[in-house]
């Protein structure tokens, strides 16, 4: 797959939408001449063509399910292009081969930045009366963030982190299973009990997608800051997320395989060889799981004074483009995505709604049959945590604070291995940016 140079495309024809809200609403100008305001225009009613590049790097029947079907219903006007996301090199190529992409689907925007493809919406928004009161908080706020106070995109669906666990192994070794509203110190209590090795098999407590905990930590800690890219690994925050994620790593007999990190040592020993008892990652993770492995689900642990307070949001973003040439048929693609029509839809197959009124939570995944029974409610935080701003050199940072963890894992003591990492974050971002 990665040999590929250009994504799989998926052309979808004869899409298009009703309006959504705000459409056919007056301009809420009125001229010197005292004559009514004109309506706006309907961009719905002339056909456009739509690219959208699709960054999730999921599957294209995947991509159908969430959002392609209900495009199909309700765009009859236009037709789309969904590129899928195959290899890093699409983007630029697509790019230079002056493809007008229209939509990028992103959760940090890092691509959007990087590329150079932002575009402030806020005038589609107020031309529009959207609404953002309807939005979870904290998914407009990342926005603002990003955009200096702007809006590039609107969000569709979110994730956030959960605790994932194998019952059998909890009943095997005779362990009450792992409960919502635990602390991080229960949780490291219950993984050192689970750590064990029995019948020639070493069993661990818990692994975990680290890199993401991290990126969505509950002490509001950023990574980089905002306008250099700089590391801030070593403020008091951040070292303190990085230092009570890394210390399950050292409980005998739960550490890094070979002293190395990467995803699939984490998640295959959960659902593939069954040995973990526990796996941090975020939300969803139950559609690749289904029926491989007896789980169930726990919220996110909990700082002491922070009682409720989940991983920050990751959400989905519908992105527009600043190549497009149909801005605003586009936004009502955005628009629609928000919609409480188009929101339900996506609720009920098991993805977190990002409105503010949750209620449409009620029906959550109820399409999914393997999620039957399941503690499913663990998924939705009672609070999200502050967000914190993700740059277009989050990769780096990402890249780095996983070296800093390897280190650890080979001994290393806290200080010197995120030191080291915020030199060589340091140095890579500096030589990007010509400094």
């Amino acid at each position: 797959m990665g040999s590929r140079k250009w994504a799989a495309a998926l052309s979808l024809l004869s899409i298009g939408l009703l309006a959504a809200c705000g459409t056919n609403t007056e301009n809420g100008k009125s001229g010197s001449s005292g004559k009514e305001p004109q309506p706006l225009a309907d961009p719905t009613t002339q056909p456009a063509n739509l690219v959208i590049f699709d960054t999730t790097g999921e599957k294209v029947e995947l991509l159908m399910d969430k959002y392609g079907t209900k495009l199909k219903e309700k765009f009859p006007k236009f037709n789309f292009e969904i590129v899928q996301k195959v290899d890093s090199k699409t983007l630029p190529n697509l790019i230079t081969g002056g493809t007008p992409i229209d939509i990028v689907v992103e959760s940090t925007g890092v691509s959007v930045l990087e590329y150079g493809l932002q575009d402030d919406i806020s005038d589609l928004i107020a031309k529009y009366k959207f609404d953002l009161n309807r939005l979870e908080p904290t998914t407009v706020e990342i926005q603002r963030k990003l955009a200096g106070g702007g809006l590039y995109g609107l969000p569709t669906w979110t994730r956030s982190m959960a605790l994932y666990y194998n019952k059998d192994l909890f009943d095997m070794f005779g362990v009450s299973y792992p409960k919502d509203g635990m602390t991080w110190d229960e949780l490291y209590e219950l993984t050192r009990k689970m750590t064990r090795s029995e019948g020639g098999r070493q069993y661990k407590g818990l692994t975990m997608a680290f890199e993401f905990g991290l990126m969505l930590n509950q002490l509001e800690a950023p990574s980089q800051d905002a306008a250099s890219g700089k590391a801030l690994f070593l403020q008091d925050g951040f070292k303190k997320a990085f230092e009570n994620q890394a210390r399950f790593y050292q409980i005998a007999g739960n550490g890094l395989p070979g002293n190395r990190f990467y995803l699939d040592n984490q998640q295959n020993p959960f659902y593939k060889d069954k040995t973990a008892a526990m796996f941090l990652t975020l939300t969803g993770a139950e559609k690749i799981y289904k029926d491989s492995v007896n789980w169930d689900i726990a919220s996110f642990p909990v700082f002491p004074g922070k009682e409720g307070i989940g991983s920050q949001s990751y959400p989905t973003y519908f992105f527009l483009s600043k190549t497009s040439k149909n801005r605003e048929a586009a936004f009502q693609v955005l628009n629609y995505m928000t919609s409480d029509e188009f929101q339900n839809y996506s609720a009920r197959s098991g993805n977190i709604t990002i409105l503010k009124d949750t209620s449409v939570m009620k029906q959550f995944a109820v399409d999914l049959p393997y999620v039957k029974g399941k503690n499913m409610k663990a998924v939705l935080p009672a609070k999200y945590a502050v967000p914190t701003l993700k740059t277009k050199h989050n990769g780096i940072a990402n890249k780095e604070l996983l070296a800093a963890l390897e280190a650890v894992s080979k001994g290393a003591d806290y200080v010197t291995a995120l030191r080291e990492a915020s030199e060589r974050n340091d140095k890579e971002v500096g030589s990007l940016s010509g400094k």
